[in-house]
């Protein structure tokens, strides 16, 4: 299986799961009503929904992945507050809100950033590999 192939059915996938999840959550919408369960879902749809047109600015040729990272990072944490004050998992409290979402996705944009340089020296070797020969 060439990689192009692999690729396609990972994104194939990837655009099942998000379809089905929008449908899945309007249906059982349409059928029981918001529930606590539906509105955390549909919360986090949404805010899944804006982070993946925000991770457009990874696709720039315009910024490093560093830059795109520092840009990405704070919408991260913008929406992911705006979701967690909605679904109140601050218990109503803005510090508490922040000293449990903030440290997580510090964390998260961390590692982003190291996967990101890491494939990228990986990718720099190859190509350098493949100019020698």
């Amino acid at each position: 299986m060439k990689s192009n192939n692999l690729f396609n059915v990972l994104m194939y996938t990837a655009v099942g799961i998000a379809i089905g999840a929008v449908v899945c959550t309007l249906s059982l919408l349409a059928v029981h009503g918001m529930t606590d369960v539906l509105r955390e879902l549909t919360v986090w749809l949404i805010a899944s929904a804006v982070l993946g047109l925000v991770s457009m600015v990874y696709e720039s040729e315009h910024f490093t992945d560093l830059t795109a990272t520092l840009i990405h990072a704070p919408v991260t944490l913008a929406v992911a507050l705006i979701a967690g004050w909605i679904l109140d998992y601050g218990d109503g409290s803005i510090l508490l809100l922040l000293t449990r979402m903030v440290p997580a996705i510090i964390v998260l944009y961390a590692l982003i950033h190291l996967f990101l340089f890491v494939m990228r020296r990986c990718i720099v070797r190859v190509l350098n590999s493949h100019l020698k020969k």
